[in-house]
């Protein structure tokens, strides 16, 4: 390659990575809904969201999932539904569902034997926008999973409940610690179950994988940042033994031109990362366009022990290095 060939190469990059840096995540759960960032059940609402079983609560954007709305009887039966997938069915059980949304999912459930209906002994209703009980749920997930009879008796407050034996199976299989903790002596068995609460009841019951953490390490910014690293640095508080994710890319302008798109398709175009000097193993998803961009993005998740560690990310395109960060993480 000539000279003026490199010197041109090098200006491109720069000025490529000034306006499209590499993607940065927040310390947050690398979910898909605004509004629950920070919440206790967020782990599970994004794996049941990853895995299909939920939607959102604000169709057609489900840009958020509503966590502390109370579940109503009908949205339990499509998460349910789906997380059983549950086939279709000709019948129509119930009188009060014609229309709904979920009148599908409803009497899926019905058909399997999960719901009896909300007005014995008729049974003829649904009550489907009619908020749902932690015990009903837990008569739904006994159901739906033929759970056996225990002989435990895990809480204190659902003695002579008529669905104490509902309660107690699904907390034999560890699908529900309770609703005071840290004693988690009390099942609360007639609150409204919030959809953040049933978001969790259902991720343990499928034993769905628990989301990494987006752990932030791009910080590219041309006036405090260097090439070398020596000023791009970042210090990260985490939690010991929680999984974290990093989710990192780097960008190209389109439409490609000449040599570039085999440059940033090739091998030399990649991210690097170590920690405490030793390499992590990557997975490179294909190559995402949108828009008037590409996205060439590294994923992978790890595990921090207590103490302090060293982590190490760089970014080369076209094996010209583009940005060094060095993160200190101290995890508790």
């Amino acid at each position: 390659m000539t000279t003026r060939r490199l010197s041109l190469l090098v200006a491109m990059v720069a000025v490529m990575v000034a306006l499209f840096p590499g993607r940065a995540e927040a310390l947050t759960v690398n979910g898909r809904f605004s509004d629950d960032n920070g919440h206790p059940l967020e782990n599970g609402i994004e794996a049941i969201a990853r895995a299909g079983i939920t939607f959102g609560c604000n169709p057609p954007a489900n840009t958020r999932f509503c966590p502390d709305d109370t579940m109503t009887r009908a949205q339990a039966a499509g998460f349910v539904a789906r997380a059983l997938e549950l086939p279709d069915t000709g019948e129509d059980h119930f009188r009060d569902d014609d229309g709904h949304p979920l009148e599908s999912a409803i009497n899926r459930l019905a058909e399997a034997g999960i719901t009896l209906g909300c007005n014995p002994p008729a049974n003829d209703r649904f009550c489907p926008n009619r908020g749902l009980t932690r015990a009903e749920f837990a008569a739904f997930l006994a159901r739906a999973y033929d759970l056996p009879i225990t002989n435990s008796d895990r809480f204190v407050d659902d003695n002579g409940h008529n669905l104490e034996g509902a309660i107690n199976r699904i907390a034999a299989r560890g699908w529900t610690f309770g609703c005071n903790p840290p004693a988690n002596t009390q099942y609360c068995p007639d609150d409204r179950l919030t959809r953040a609460q049933s978001a969790g009841f259902v991720r343990r019951a499928l034993e769905l994988p628990i989301p990494g953490i987006a752990l932030a390490l791009s910080a590219w910014s041309p006036s405090a940042c260097s090439r070398t690293g020596d000023r791009c640095s970042l210090s990260l508080e985490v939690g010991a033994g929680t999984k974290y994710r990093v989710d990192e890319g780097l960008f190209q302008v389109l439409p490609y031109r000449g040599s570039e798109e085999s440059a940033f398709r090739s091998s030399e175009t990649d991210f690097r990362l170590t920690l405490n000097g030793d390499s992590l193993s990557l997975s490179t998803p294909p190559i995402r366009n949108t828009g008037n961009l590409a996205e060439r993005a590294w994923v992978t998740t790890m595990t921090f022990s207590s103490g302090t560690h060293t982590m190490v990310a760089e970014w080369r395109w076209a094996g010209t290095l583009i940005q060094r960060t060095t993160a200190r993480v101290t995890a508790r």
